[in-house]
């Protein structure tokens, strides 16, 4: 194995405690892509579904990373007879990416090809492309997972129940869920997401609003911005509130 190769196959060894833990928060079907950033919005809900494609992909890294350690260490087909029981996933994994007969492996082309895949098919699930963005739950009642479209998309179909949805209905059913709940965001987010579902609203708007004493602010974020919830200005639009 060349070293290019071999560079690439403990990066990924090295890589993976961290990707595992992510994933685990993937687990939540209601969570968001882009990992824990400060716009990120959470659709909190009880009990929580999980998706049972990312259990799967968490036994199948399990499995690999445990063959890899039992291909370096040799341990007997009886581990019982000497105590020598695998370790951890992830203390598999670092001890697989510091051993220094990893690259000298008989098999080691094929090892490589398959941590290249599953490294592949983990961050497809981790690292969504920034043209697609989280828009809301699936409308079907049963199911109620979160779905992200394209940019500009018309219709998203749902990977669980199969269902397809306009992205407006889907949009319209997250705005409702967030005036239910008293959720406040930024003034900026306020008018996004009422933009998107078909109202007129603008930043300077909601200022104004705050500055004639209309609403008030319910909180401020971790940078300090001040949140508004949207039900208030929902209600303030509904009322036709103008400058």
């Amino acid at each position: 194995m060349c070293d290019k190769c071999e560079t690439a196959l403990r990066g990924w060894l090295r890589d993976y405690p961290s990707w595992i833990q992510v994933l685990r928060e993937f687990l939540d079907s209601t969570a968001h892509y882009g990992g824990h950033q400060p716009g990120r919005t959470n659709l909190a809900s009880a009990p929580t579904p999980v998706r049972l494609s990312v259990i799967d992909h968490l036994q199948e890294i399990d499995d690999l990373a445990v063959a890899l350690w039992r291909r370096l260490y040799a341990p007997p087909a009886m581990p019982w007879a000497d105590s020598r029981i695998h370790p951890s996933v992830l203390k598999c994994l670092s001890i697989c990416a510091d051993c220094n007969r990893l690259s000298r492996l008989p098999d080691i082309g094929l090892i490589w090809h398959d941590w290249e895949r599953l490294a592949r098919k983990t961050l497809a699930i981790i690292d969504v492309p920034p043209s697609k963005h989280g828009i809301g739950r699936c409308l079907n009642p049963l199911c109620g997972v979160e779905l992200s479209a394209e940019v500009g998309a018309v219709s998203v179909d749902c990977p669980v129940c199969g269902n397809t949805h306009r992205v407006v209905d889907v949009r319209l059913g997250f705005l409702k869920e967030c005036i239910e709940s008293g959720r406040a965001f930024t003034a900026g987010e306020c008018a996004e997401l009422l933009r998107e579902c078909g109202f007129q609203c603008s930043v300077n708007t909601i200022y104004s609003w705050r500055k004639r004493g209309r609403i008030q602010p319910a909180g401020r974020n971790e940078k300090g911005q001040p949140l508004y919830r949207l039900s208030d200005v929902h209600a303030r639009l509904a009322r036709h509130d103008v400058i």
